[in-house]
């Protein structure tokens, strides 16, 4: 892996935010709850995210890679921001967990109806409830169902 189109010290920091981002989230209320888990895989490596966004895959970053690499990272950190806060609206016990009656109130659930999936369906760890990991997992298959259609009578 080579940074040799840039300067040393931008790329280590595009690399290292990267990392960084695939960790990071909104500050935690407390030590241990839902908001220390990261959103992305355990797995990612500042490799790794060198290879992504290494679009031409020659080894080295050029400016133009390392641009829409740092946009990227923003973006991701933007949205894992933004669905730890929602996570943190919708744990109305703030439990670091959502329980099915948390689930229940869930906009895209109700919006679902009939065709929402449990919340056992997202549940990996068999626990009852959904963590961050498991809440994100709802959500991106939550998002992808249509709307239940509502009667004649209802309108």
């Amino acid at each position: 892996m080579s940074l040799g189109k840039l300067p040393g010290t931008v790329a280590t920091a595009l690399v290292l935010c990267a990392a960084s981002a695939a960790t990071s989230a909104a500050p935690a209320a407390a030590a241990g709850d839902a908001a220390t888990v990261p959103l992305a895989p355990p797995a990612t490596t500042a490799a790794s995210i060198f290879h992504a966004v290494d679009a031409n895959k020659d080894g080295a970053l050029s400016p133009q890679e390392f641009a829409a690499g740092y946009a990227a990272v923003q973006r991701l950190m933007t949205l894992e921001i933004r669905l730890r806060e929602q996570f943190g609206r919708v744990d109305a016990d703030h439990g670091g967990s959502i329980d099915a009656s948390e689930y229940a109130r869930l906009m895209l659930v109700r919006r679902a109806g009939a065709a929402a999936p449990p919340l056992a369906t997202f549940d990996a760890d068999g626990n009852g409830s959904l963590n961050f990991a498991e809440y994100v997992a709802a959500i991106r298959r939550l998002a992808a169902l249509r709307p239940a259609p509502t009667s004649p009578a209802a309108k």
